[in-house]
């Protein structure tokens, strides 16, 4: 049957979508965390960002030709199960269930307490910042279990609200003369460090990838284009590109108002209080916490299906359990409450463990793995079947998609140097995956 959502969109509405999905929260927080991992050095920040949305604009070139070659529901698990199986594809959902949706919405949990200690001017104490993330946590599950429509409503009005501080910060950041050193001033302390410039950049490109976090689902679009051979990979290169020029541009301002070391003890808030003055300040922070809090609803209403779409796969124990849906609201109830229990047991870790970036950076760079997956996937398919229909293929091939291999099989390396141990316990659960995969019944 022909898809009647079939050439619906032109290059703005790929372009916008592309935008609207990596620009998310944690452009807001990792500022600082890239200058820490960057050894203070600036310059090196800088380098990483650019090489972060490098990285992201071949990555999402190589993946586009896998999914306008498979246009399915479902993305990149499609994709790998197309390629590598159901087992493989479980292990994607698994990975998604168990890892990366609980602590990508812990972390946002957290900031959004973070977030709002500043924007109330009071000190983000644990005792302050466990209510207010457990509180803001259990609201928007709530609302998205309960509810059919409001999460929808919540997450088009967040929309918007992300770009403005981050726009305002940007364009007064660039016009500030606060910084007499100069944005990229690297003091001597750093200087005299007897760090590998090269092992530094692979650690700041790691908290980078974060931020461009959400790239690989600009190859679902495709199907949905008018003139996919053209405007897809302008979509990404432009779309992609825009962003990293963005990021580039934003954290520059940032070091144009404060140097590196007080830029680390004043954060975002203390450029903010800076650029517009103390309730200036505290608009613009209320900008970011409707953007976290908009963030937040998007992880939540995406991790209630994960348990729910394994189940009707038939490959999730428990698998009618999870499937069923709430006949008053239309949500899938049991699979919500199941994702709100793992986010709360991520959260609880951050408290306790105090690693709470370690939370959002390693099941980023964990996903490195699967993308890879994706990238070789493309040389699979081209061998396994070379008449497979392909609206679109990647440029330079095959220089692009071994450029994304590199890249992303770097990230997931400097991540496991940053943080061995972590990694470590990401991976063991991820191949318990393979114990609980249940075959599908006949």
């Amino acid at each position: 049957m022909k898809d009647k959502l079939e050439g619906r969109y032109g290059f703005s509405v790929a372009f916008s979508m592309v935008v609207g999905i990596v620009i998310g929260i944690g452009i807001f927080f990792k500022a600082t965390q890239i200058l820490t991992a960057a050894g203070m050095n600036p310059k090196i920040a800088i380098w990483a960002w650019i090489l972060g949305g490098i990285i992201s604009i071949i990555s999402g070139l190589t993946a586009a030709e896998v999914g306008a070659a498979i246009p399915e529901t479902g993305g990149m698990i499609a994709w790998i199960k197309k390629i590598y199986g159901p087992k493989i594809a479980f292990l994607v959902g698994w990975a998604q269930m168990v890892i990366y949706f609980p602590a990508l919405i812990g972390i946002i949990s957290y900031y959004f307490a973070f977030f709002t200690t500043n924007f109330l001017g009071i000190n983000a104490s644990n005792e302050v910042l466990i209510p207010i993330s457990f509180g803001v946590l259990t609201f928007v599950y709530i609302v998205n279990i309960f509810t059919n429509r409001v999460g929808g409503i919540i997450q088009t009005a967040a929309t918007i609200a992300k770009l403005i501080p981050l726009g305002l910060i940007t364009v007064f950041g660039l016009l500030s003369v606060n910084n007499t050193l100069g944005p990229m001033h690297v003091s001597q302390k750093v200087l005299a460090s007897t760090e590998s410039p090269l092992l530094l950049l692979g650690l700041a490109l790691v908290p980078v990838m974060f931020a461009f976090d959400g790239w690989i689902y600009v190859g679902t679009i495709a199907g949905d284009l008018k003139n996919v051979k053209k405007d897809l990979p302008r979509a990404i290169i432009l779309g992609l590109g825009f962003v990293a020029i963005f990021y580039v541009l934003l954290n520059y301002s940032l070091l144009n108002v404060f140097p590196a070391e007080k830029l680390m003890s004043e954060g975002m808030f203390g450029v903010a209080k800076e650029l517009f003055g103390s309730m200036g300040a505290r608009f613009v922070f209320l900008g970011i916490m409707i953007s976290a809090f908009g963030g937040l609803n998007g992880m939540t209403m995406a991790s209630t299906r994960i348990p729910y779409t394994l189940a009707i796969e038939g490959h999730l124990p428990k698998d009618k359990f999870f499937a069923k849906i709430d006949e008053k609201t239309m949500q899938p109830k049991n699979s919500s409450v199941f994702m709100y229990g793992l986010s709360c047991v991520c959260l609880v870790l951050m408290f306790i463990t105090g690693k709470v970036d370690v939370f959002g950076d390693i099941p980023v760079a964990l996903f490195w793995l699967f993308y890879c997956l994706i990238f070789i996937g493309l040389f699979i398919l081209r061998k396994r079947e070379p008449n497979l229909e392909r609206p679109y293929k990647v440029p330079l091939y095959p220089v692009i998609p071994i450029l994304a291999l590199v890249g992303g099989g770097s990230i997931f390396i400097y991540a496991t140097i940053a943080n061995p141990l972590y990694m470590a316990i990401s991976l063991v659960i991820t191949g318990i995956g393979l114990i609980v995969y249940k075959k599908k019944e006949d």
